[in-house]
Parts: structure tokens; sequence; C-alpha cells
């Protein structure tokens, strides 16, 4: 019976992923809309131990000690800045300060910052405040991917998520850069459960065959 149950489940995931019918960026800029009334804050808690804010809160030492703040990731970081946040500002305040520099003229592709930003945030097991210059655009296109990659959130899901409770404008770019990992995930998940489903029908007829044998 829980062999069915299991089989059961697989192929109906299978059939609603086969079904789905991902947003276009149009689409998804539309959905962002829903956001537009939010007051701005700078800070939100966006997840479990998860906040996104600006870079006031990112630079208020004050509030970083009394959230006991953990762990920042600097999702518009200048590189000239990294030592100094690193060596000097947040000195005694025990936090783990990562930059990552997507608004560089040399790494404008903030996509291939998805999976270490992703990692970062799910190896960090204590508050973090994710940040950047208003904690709107690239700070919030990093935690949608974190979302996608390690919750299997689909990118509408991801945002219907944040909206409601953060204002965040992520550009048409970013949103492109979305929906191609979006669509990557899907294939990814896609395959895993035909592998699954494949191996479940190998290990049946094995174990079918095997108890017909030892009749």
């Amino acid at each position: 019976e829980s062999r069915i149950c299991y089989k059961s489940k697989v192929t109906s995931e299978l059939s609603t992923l086969e079904n789905y019918i991902p947003q276009n960026v149009f689409q998804l800029e539309d959905c962002l809309k829903k956001c537009a009334l939010l007051k701005e804050r700078h800070v939100t808690n966006v997840w479990p131990r998860v906040f996104i804010g600006d870079e006031e809160i990112a630079t208020d030492r004050d509030v970083l000690r009394e959230m006991c703040i953990t762990h920042i990731l600097n999702a518009a970081a200048p590189k000239k800045a990294l030592n100094y946040y690193l060596g000097t500002y947040y000195r005694g305040l025990h936090i783990n300060y990562y930059g990552l520099p997507t608004t560089d003229r040399h790494s404008s592709d903030i996509s291939k910052y998805f999976m270490p930003a992703a990692k970062l945030i799910d190896k960090a097991l204590d508050k973090r405040v994710r940040c950047c210059k208003q904690g709107v655009e690239h700070s919030a296109t990093l935690f949608l991917a974190y979302l996608m990659i390690c919750h299997d959130m689909m990118v509408e899901e991801a945002i219907d998520h944040v909206i409601k409770s953060r204002r965040i404008t992520p550009s048409r770019d970013f949103l492109k850069k979305l929906t191609l990992l979006n669509a990557d995930l899907v294939n990814k998940r896609k395959l895993n459960i035909v592998v699954l489903i494949l191996n479940y029908f190998y290990f049946s007829v094995t174990y079918a065959s095997f108890a017909a044998y030892c009749k």
C-alpha cells in the first residue's frame, strides 16, 4: 500500500510539472504591482531567521546587535569596500559578512550569483540580514532564487511569498534571469521524477521476479 501511495504521489507531481505553464516577464511584472502599495521598510522578515534590509540597517551596528544578526550577505557590494567591512566595520559584532559585487560593471550577470547566494543563505543557521542599497532589487532577486533553488518554489510562488510582506522591484533583466532559472529547475525536477519512476518500476519487477523464483 505504501508503494502504491508513493507511486501515486510521484506521478501526480510529474503531472503537475508537465501541466505547469510559467508566466512570462510581463506577467511577473504585473504580479509585482500587487506590492506597490506596501509601505517601504528598512528591514523585513521574509523567511524564518532571514531578513531583507537596506543599507541603513546593514550599517547600523546597534540595530544589528539588537536583532542578533550573525550573517550579512550584501547583494550590492562594491569590491573596494569588502576589506573595510570584513576587517573594520563589523569588528566585535561576531558577524559573518559576505559581499557579492552584483552591481560591478564586469559582473553584471546576476544569475551567476544565484547558486552561491542560495548556498550561503541555506548554510547559515542563525539570523542573518540580506541587504543592498535599498533592499528591493538585487537582494530581493537573490532571495527569490534561494526560494526556488532550496525550497522547490516556482518563480511565481517565490514572488507571491515575498510580496506579502515586502515591496520589491526586480528589474526586467533580473526577472528574465529568474525565468531562465525557473525553466532549468523545472526541467531538472521532471528528470529526477522520471528517474524515480523508472527506479520504482525496475525494483518492482525485480522484487516480483525474486518472489516468483522463491515460490
